[in-house]
């Protein structure tokens, strides 16, 4: 090589080097620009539940954010209110009013069979776009750039988030961590609607064999239950099925095909008379947090156990794999390394982290084949540590610390990790 030409290379090494320098500086200035203009923005936190308007209105003392707290039922209907009829044109009240009907159908089904049911119906109707242009004359007045809501996925959490975004707002959502001792706070959503990457193989190079949380926290029952199993009479192999809430948004607006424990019993009693394997059993819990007991079902079928009384981390230790709709008791069993089913809509459903199932036949052949539950240990381990070290904010949100209101001031300035690759 000429010296010339020797020159001629360091100086293009050199004038790349600059270009790279420039094209970062111009990034970091592009990204503390969105930042800055992001701490400037009016949050305004909008809910009904006194414990959720506590923590918010915790939060707001403790953030450096400019928030506003809203308890939506202190703040009567105005007639003022109906300037933002306009709006509502072009929302979807029925589709609103789905989950919301179908809760109460469950829970009043001899009405729901009536004439009174149309005029239920559409008085809701009537109410629930009033309830809709008074959020949207609340949101408007408090001068807000973003709505944050407990949940998003029923009312009037959801009629909220609508009134958000007719006035082109953007909305974040909160609600109960997806693991122990957390909080979600999301730009797209809870549940399956969660602004999680959806491909598997996404997760694979978080894989760490760090510790990750394997204690869960247990829930008290708001309802005493029938005891069932009692203690060291568990089968030696069973598959643990965690029954949810029946009128829970997971329930309603997550699972296609189960709509009621009842439902699902039946569905365990059929494959259970069918599967190949003659010691293996069903251990089901019903959720601590619903009302309506299933003491009908207890006994029906000798191999299908109720063990209410038993905590659900031993239940999910002693049991070769968990079958769940789409419950957190899924994650959970991820954190104890067990196999795991899903029937309905879950975050967690993804390729080498958990097995779907979709119809009878497809329950059937994984209780045959328990061994296919098991997700890949790369993706598991890798879709687990994401959760606990780039998605979850730390600490219950009733058990609020300095780590939860760094890391929430963060994701709603959109300065973490979840919230780049979002936006990627």
């Amino acid at each position: 090589m000429t010296p010339s030409s020797a020159i001629e290379k360091d100086n293009f090494a050199k004038i790349d080097v600059e270009n790279e320098r420039a094209a970062i500086a111009q990034t970091d200035t592009a990204d503390s620009r969105e930042v800055c203009e992001r701490e400037n923005k009016k949050y305004v936190f909008i809910a009904r539940g006194s414990s959720h308007i506590k923590y918010f209105n915790a939060f707001a003392q403790q953030t450096s954010l400019d928030v506003q707290v809203i308890k939506i039922n202190k703040h009567p209907f105005l007639p003022s209110h109906l300037m933002g009829l306009k709006q509502v044109k072009n929302i979807d009240i029925d589709k609103l009013l789905e989950a919301y009907l179908a809760k109460k159908a469950s829970k009043y089904n001899a009405i729901s069979h009536t004439f009174l049911w149309t005029f239920y119906r559409h008085a809701m109707r009537t109410i629930l776009k009033l309830d809709i242009v008074k959020s949207i004359s609340l949101i408007r007045n408090a001068n807000a750039d973003v709505v944050g809501v407990w949940n998003g996925q029923k009312l009037p959490s959801s009629s909220i988030a609508e009134a958000a975004k007719a006035l082109g707002k953007e909305v974040v959502y909160f609600e109960n961590g997806l693991l122990p001792n957390s909080t979600t706070c999301d730009w797209s959503g809870v549940n399956c609607k969660n602004s999680l990457p959806k491909s598997g193989e996404f997760y694979r190079k978080y894989y760490s064999e760090a510790p990750l949380p394997n204690k869960l926290i247990s829930r008290k029952p708001i309802a005493k239950k029938a005891s069932g199993a009692r203690e060291h009479s568990l089968p030696e192999q069973y598959v643990f099925v965690p029954f949810q809430v029946e009128t829970d948004s997971q329930i309603i607006s997550n699972s296609p095909w189960i709509k009621t424990m009842r439902q699902l019993f039946e569905y365990l009693v059929t494959a259970i008379e069918k599967v190949n394997n003659p010691h293996l059993h069903i251990v089901i819990k019903e959720h601590p947090s619903e009302k309506k007991r299933h003491d009908d079902l207890h006994g029906i079928h000798p191999r299908i156990v109720f063990a209410n009384q038993w905590e659900t981390q031993k239940l999910i230790e002693k049991s070769q794999a968990v079958l769940t709709i789409n419950s957190t008791v899924g994650i959970e069993s991820l954190l104890l390394n067990k196999p795991v089913m899903t029937m309905g809509n879950a975050c967690y459903g993804l390729d080498g982290v958990s097995l779907p199932i979709h119809s009878e036949g497809s329950l059937l052949e994984a209780l045959n084949q328990l061994e296919r539950c098991q997700g890949n240990p790369e993706i598991t381990k890798g879709f687990l540590h994401f959760l606990n070290e780039h998605y979850a904010i730390p600490t219950a949100w009733n058990n609020m610390d300095e780590r939860h209101v760094e890391a929430l001031n963060k994701r709603l300035t959109k300065q973490d990790l979840l919230s780049k690759i979002a936006s990627a």
